[in-house]
């Protein structure tokens, strides 16, 4: 090969980055080189050209950083959003976080504690970056990047340490630029405020691979605030176990992108892992294993660790319906010989009104429940009222929360019809086993259920939150829900006509409609070969799009809805465990919870079109932070915003 022939080779071999050169030992050894490529915000988008055609030499988050009205942040800001195209490179070592002023030292220890993440979310941009304690970064730079500074404060006069429906969750960042020191001074109306605008602003920092650190907004202002105050995910542990250690990445992923609520569906039929220091028997016969089971010293950690991050968490018994884990226990007497480690229970005396639960089992299971294993709480039991208060005592022991989510769903008359102590109790009272006296006995055990929660909560005040039933769009039921009182999640497909009952009545609603925003849909029937219940799955622009003033609205075409303002508190996604355990969990959240995030915080009139560069680029910042979020596209579409969507 002549030298001409060889030096064209080299240049073509190059233009691909990576040159092989065979060394004496036969040991193979790379050179690498930079990208040919550079990216231009042209429009609001990052258009992808040579470095030959082109002026400007910036690597895509670089680009990302720079282009568009909301540059690289999600969710997308309510408020105004000014801010510079000018980037200054700095060494995270060069980061200075200044005291923070907050009006307590509970609210100073928690804001050190989100501080702390931020920074570690800072060298996790880093393509090197792994978890071994080495810091990607330690290495010497140019004078400029060495001698630059960013300073951060952050700033709360409000001493709110527990979220709430009315706490105030807006913040105000504000950067500039003087000299060689960038100061960026955040400020939030509480700290919940405050985590969310220290989240904000390392979305204003991104990698530099020209120069290996990482770069931040020069310049600028975002002011802004949630208009939904509940903002949530879902999760049943019931059904399928899943270790707090994956809830608390779970817990990680909501708080980028500002959900602010965990609804725990910690029991049901298939078990019982929630372990009762009142009523142990419970969890003795309820829990799959002993190894899975939560502790109430455990929970606490978990609900601290969640606090920190912005997520409160909500706990959530079933009544009466979905009972049958642990419940079969509680009429047994040293059924269970006690080891050194066994819990020894003592036994639950039973009175007339016959067992605690009934219909355990029961066969054929459709006939009696929506699946498998049957079971309901017997509302004629005295004990049974007693029981559910040391459960809602233990629940409140250990849950820091303004809320408590009571169940209320899949109430099947035909199994308490079943039971001869319900039937002769109404029998006794001169009432027919109608349809309308098994809602009335269901509203009965309703109002009993939350007097007991009431007394467990000692005072303190609580919002009780119920599924959507038929019980309470019914006229002239006695004991009906009080919708003053109770917040109702809709999970019925979006065109259900009770939506429109619902909030004519007044109630308060969590939007949770399954035909878009559940997502455990579209991985078949686990029952059988069928698609599943609640039909195929959710794509993040079904998730993105489900605007729950829109779902309304449509509603009102052929009925009016006087929607009262803030009568629609939020929503949430649900993650239903029939075939999910922490293997698949988060590739089935992220990112559509991430679509889901920007519904609930800014409520766009646009569509998911508007979104979508945005979301491509934001998973790829989960992914960088050890969320295991699914890829929505190949990564030719990311390196190429917008030609990947159809027209």
């Amino acid at each position: 090969m002549d030298k001409l022939k060889l030096v064209i080779l080299c240049a073509t071999v190059a233009a691909f980055a990576v040159i092989y050169l065979p060394s004496e030992s036969n040991a193979q050894s790379y050179f690498r080189m930079p990208s040919p490529w550079t990216y231009v915000c042209k429009n609001g988008t990052c258009v992808k050209k040579l470095r030959s055609d082109s002026t400007v030499i910036q690597s895509l988050d670089t680009c990302r950083l720079r282009c568009g009205r909301f540059r690289a942040i999600w969710p997308r800001p309510t408020g105004d959003v000014e801010l510079s195209r000018v980037v200054v490179p700095f060494k995270p070592q060069n980061l200075r976080i200044l005291p923070v002023t907050a009006p307590t030292d509970r609210i100073r220890e928690l804001l050190n504690r989100v501080v702390q993440d931020f920074q570690g979310n800072i060298l996790k941009m880093h393509p090197n970056y792994a978890e071994n304690g080495k810091n990607p970064f330690d290495k010497q730079y140019d004078n400029v990047i060495e001698g630059t500074v960013v300073q951060v404060q952050v700033v709360v006069d409000d001493p709110e340490e527990r979220l709430t429906l009315e706490t105030s969750e807006g913040y105000r960042i504000d950067i500039e630029t003087q000299g060689n020191v960038v100061t960026a001074e955040v400020r939030g109306d509480t700290f919940f405020g405050a985590r969310h605008g220290l989240e904000t602003l390392s979305q204003l920092i991104a990698y530099d691979e020209q120069r290996d650190t990482v770069q931040i907004v020069s310049a600028g202002a975002v002011i802004d605030r949630p208009l939904f105050a509940y903002r949530g995910i879902m999760l049943d542990t019931s059904r399928n176990f899943v270790s707090l250690k994956a809830m608390k990445k779970l817990i990680d992923g909501m708080s980028y992108n500002k959900l602010n609520t965990l609804h725990w569906h910690i029991t049901d039929s298939h078990s019982f892992p929630f372990y009762s220091q009142r009523v142990p028997q419970l969890t003795l016969y309820g829990a799959y294993t002993p190894e899975k089971i939560y502790f109430p010293e455990e929970i606490k950690e978990f609900v601290e660790y969640g606090r920190i991050r912005g997520v409160r968490v909500i706990p959530e018994l079933d009544a009466p319906s979905h009972i049958s884990g642990g419940w079969q226990g509680l009429e047994r007497s040293n059924a269970v010989q006690p080891g050194p480690n066994t819990i020894q229970p003592a036994p639950v005396s039973v009175t007339s009104g016959g067992p605690m639960a009934v219909c355990v089992n029961a066969e054929p299971w459709n006939q009696f429940c929506s699946e498998p294993p049957c079971g309901q709480l017997n509302p004629v039991n005295e004990q049974t009222y007693l029981v559910l208060g040391k459960l809602y005592r233990d629940l409140l022991g250990v849950f820091d929360t303004d809320a408590f989510h009571m169940g209320g769903d899949d109430v099947n008359f035909n199994c308490w019809n079943s039971s001869k102590e319900i039937t002769d109790f109404l029998a006794a009272q001169r009432r027919n086993r109608t349809e309308r006296e098994f809602l009335q006995l269901w509203a009965t055990f309703q109002r009993r259920a939350y007097v007991e929660l009431v007394r467990a909560a000692r005072g303190t005040e609580l919002t009780p939150i119920v599924w959507a039933s038929n019980l309470l769009v019914q006229e002239n039921i006695e004991n009906i829900l009080d919708p003053e009182r109770y917040i109702v999640t809709f999970r019925n497909s979006g065109r259900d006509r009770s939506l429109a009952a619902i909030l004519d009545k007044g109630y308060r609603v969590i939007f949770a409609n399954r035909d878009s925003w559940q997502f455990d849909c579209g991985f078949g029937d686990w029952m059988g070969e069928g698609r599943g219940s609640c039909g195929g799955y959710k794509t993040w622009q079904r998730v993105y799009d489900n605007n729950p003033l829109r779902v309304i609205a449509q509603l009102n075409t052929t009925e009016e809805i006087d929607l009262q303002p803030g009568q629609i508190i939020g929503g949430e996604a649900s993650l239903w465990s029939e075939q999910v355990d922490e293997m698949g969990m988060e590739a089935k959240v992220w990112p559509r919870g991430a679509a889901l995030a920007e519904r609930l915080w800014a409520n766009p009139f646009s569509s998911w079109r508007d979104a979508a560069d945005r979301l491509i680029h934001h998973r790829e910042r989960l992914v960088k932070r050890g969320i295991n979020a699914d890829r929505l596209q190949p990564e030719w579409c990311l390196q190429n915003q917008g030609r990947c969507s159809a027209n």
